[in-house]
Parts: structure tokens; C-alpha cells; sequence
């Protein structure tokens, strides 16, 4: 019998961090006290000013219809002037391309550069998405695995000792989904270097870039390693910087060629981004970063409350991160003993490593988001 389901879709292992808010919100629904931190989004509403330039969007009958595929020219020149504000990395507004997201970003720079059975190094822990863009682009994904007693955080020697003549790309992201770890400029550079010496392909994820604690800083590849530019494709949005999740507003940065041929996929892929979200972007980015710095002195208070509750669970090791909103906990040493009567075990569902578990190693640490409202202070 014939398959219904394409082999190439059926490949695609479900989202594992949308699996774990779909159990809490079925055990809160059955009346347990449960407490969901698997959504990675901010809890706070987008800032009034861009709402408002939104629903003033709303009446312009150009926004009602078919605008560029690449994005509208107003907000990719305000990528451009953003990125020289935030990265001090210049480009043009040919190097940009405005996604549903970042998400669509992430796809399409996998499809854009990879072929099939070409590999792409992924440190691991790693965001769930990333190795099913990889195997949709027809890549296959290499795990490169940092644990706790590295802060999460790849070498160099990691990286070559897992280099063959098949490694194109390979998937960066500082400050990380889902450790909420930072690569200190050393380690940023030394990658970068590392990639350049042999030929590889960089995919940076910068969408965490200004949530950063304890005077942790994320620099651009391209601006440490200006010989990686051409080699270099970045991501970002607005969703986790603005509250602005729900919009689907991201952009991929890169050479001429692979944003020509992105936006070629994008145009028979979904055309255009919503315009009224688009007009949102661009009042966030030529906007001041005062809401921005508010809710980062939040989520700050919550990354320090959450991580000493943590760590005073016996058994519990939780580094303390210095980006993004996540902590991810070892909780190796606790498992197959009770707490509150309760057996730990690992299930079928492995947080933030992006595939049901299939070993020990695999299911031994736990994401948890602090961007949920866990204290009022």
C-alpha cells in the first residue's frame, strides 16, 4: 500500500518543547496544580507604541495588499540600520529578507546552502527545530554534545574532532536556546576562525541578543571574524526582543546570493509578510529600547529566583545562565529516587534536544523557561 504521508514529512519529529507545554496544559486542565515552562516567549504584552502604529496600519489601504516578497523597503532598511545600532555590523538592504519569523528564516538558510548529505554540525543541547530544517534541506545533522560541567558550551576541539570532508554548516547560537548559556568573545572568535580556516558555512542565531545578565555580551561572528561575512548567514526578529511572538516577524541577513535565492524560495513559499506586522517591526526597531531593558530587569529577578529554587532541590545542578530566558538543570542524579513520593523518571519527551529520548545521556536534563510571570517582584 501506498504511503499517505510523504517520507520526506513523515521524517519530522514532532516540536519536543510544544509536546511538554501540551502535557502541563492537559494535567492543569484535569485540575492538577501544574505550572507550564515550556513556551519560550516573553509573558509581557508588546510595548503600547508598537501596537499602536499596528492598528494605525490597519487603515492604510496599501497594507491591504501584496507587497514585496522580500519584505517592505521602509523595514528592511531598518534592519539595516539596526544591526549597524546593535551589531555594528554594516550591510545593505540587499543582504536582508523578512520572514514569517524566525523560524521560516531558519529553514530557509538550511535550504538555501545545503545539499543532500551534506552535514551540519549542531552543539548540542539545541533548539528542536533546527535538525528538522536540517533534514528537510535533505542534511544530516551531527551532534556536537557540551554537558553542564562545560556551561553547555562546544571547543574548537569539539567542533574539529567532529569535522569531515561532508561538514558545510555549521548552527551557532549565543545566547542559547535552550541553556540560556553565553560564548565569551574568545570563544566567539575562535570559532569563527576555526570555521574560516576550513570552509564552513556559519548559521548564527542572534534572536536572543539583547537579553544578557551579569555583564555577559554577544558579538556578532561576522564583526570578530570579518573574513566569515561571506560564508555567514544571520537570523533574528522581534519576537523575544519586543514581546512580539504572535507577530511572525523575523529576517535573515546574509550574501547577496543567498538572500536572492531565499526570497526566491519565500515567494512561492508564503509571499510576503503580513504587512501590519511588518509596520509593528518597524516601529520596534526605530524605537528606543526602554520596554526592552524593563522586561530584561525582570526576567533577571526571575533567572536568580528560579535558579536557587532549583539548585536547592537535592540532586539538582543548575548553572546559572547569563542570556535568554531559559535554565536547564542537570537532574541526572536524581532519577529512579522519589521526591514527594513521586518516582523520577526520564520520559518519552527529551527537553530541548529535539527527539523522544533514546538514551541515558539523552534524558537527564530539563528546560525550564523563566519568561513565565513566576514572581511579582
Amino acid at each position: 500500500m501506498t504511503p499517505r504521508i510523504s517520507a520526506r514529512i513523515a521524517a519530522i519529529a514532532e516540536s519536543a518543547t510544544l509536546a511538554v507545554d501540551a502535557k502541563a496544559k492537559a494535567l492543569k486542565a484535569a485540575g492538577r496544580p501544574v505550572i507550564g515552562f515550556g513556551a519560550g516567549e516573553p509573558d509581557f504584552p508588546t510595548p503600547d507604541y508598537i501596537v499602536e502604529a499596528a492598528a494605525a496600519a490597519t487603515k492604510v489601504v496599501a497594507n491591504h495588499r501584496y507587497t514585496p516578497a522580500a519584505g517592505l523597503p521602509e523595514l528592511r532598511e531598518a534592519i539595516v540600520a539596526k544591526t549597524k545600532r546593535d551589531s555594528n555590523y554594516d550591510v545593505t538592504v540587499d543582504q536582508v529578507l523578512v520572514t514569517n519569523g524566525g523560524k521560516q528564516s531558519v529553514y530557509q538558510a538550511f535550504a538555501a546552502i545545503v545539499d543532500p548529505g551534506d552535514e551540519v554540525l549542531l552543539p548540542s543541547p539545541f533548539w528542536t527545530t533546527y535538525p528538522e530544517c536540517v533534514k528537510l534541506a535533505g542534511g544530516v545533522s551531527v551532534e556536537v554534545f557540551a554537558d553542564e560541567t562545560q556551561n553547555y558550551l562546544v571547543s574548537v576541539e569539539q567542533l574539529e574532532a567532529a569535522r569531515t570532508p561532508k561538514t558545510k554548516v555549521l548552527l551557532f547560537c549565543s545566547p542559547s536556546n535552550p541553556t540560556g548559556s553565553v560564548y565569551s568573545v574568545e570563544q566567539v572568535k575562535a570559532i569563527g576562525e576555526w570555521a574560516v580556516k576550513h570552509g564552513i558555512w556559519v548559521i548564527t542565531d542572534e534572536i536572543y541578543e539583547h537579553l544578557l545578565y551579569d555583564g555577559a555580551t554577544a558579538p556578532s561572528l561576522p564583526v570578530l571574524v570579518p573574513e566569515l561575512a561571506d560564508t555567514c548567514i544571520i537570523i533574528n526578529g522581534v519576537a523575544k526582543t519586543y514581546a512580539m511572538t504572535g507577530w511572525r516577524v523575523g529576517w535573515m541577513i546574509g550574501p547577496k546570493d543567498v538572500i536572492k535565492a531565499a526570497t526566491n524560495l519565500q515567494s512561492h513559499l508564503t509571499s510576503n509578510v503580513a504587512n501590519v506586522s511588518q509596520r509593528a517591526a518597524i516601529a520596534a526597531l526605530n524605537g528606543n529600547l526602554d520596554a526592552v531593558h524593563k522586561m530584561g530587569e525582570a526576567f533577571d529577578r526571575r533567572r536568580k529566583l528560579i535558579v536557587g529554587l532549583l539548585n536547592e532541590i537535592p540532586g539538582f545542578k543548575c548553572p546559572t545562565p547569563t542570556g535568554a530566558f531559559y535554565v536547564y538543570p542537570s537532574v541526572k542524579s536524581v532519577l529512579g529516587t522519589t521526591i514527594r513520593g513521586n518516582l523520577c523518571r526520564t520520559c518519552n519527551v527529551d527537553f530541548g534536544r529535539g527527539r523522544s529520548c533514546r538514551s541515558t545521556r539523552r534524558s537527564i536534563w530539563a528546560l525550564w523557561i523563566f519568561a513565565l510571570f513566576i514572581c511579582n517582584k
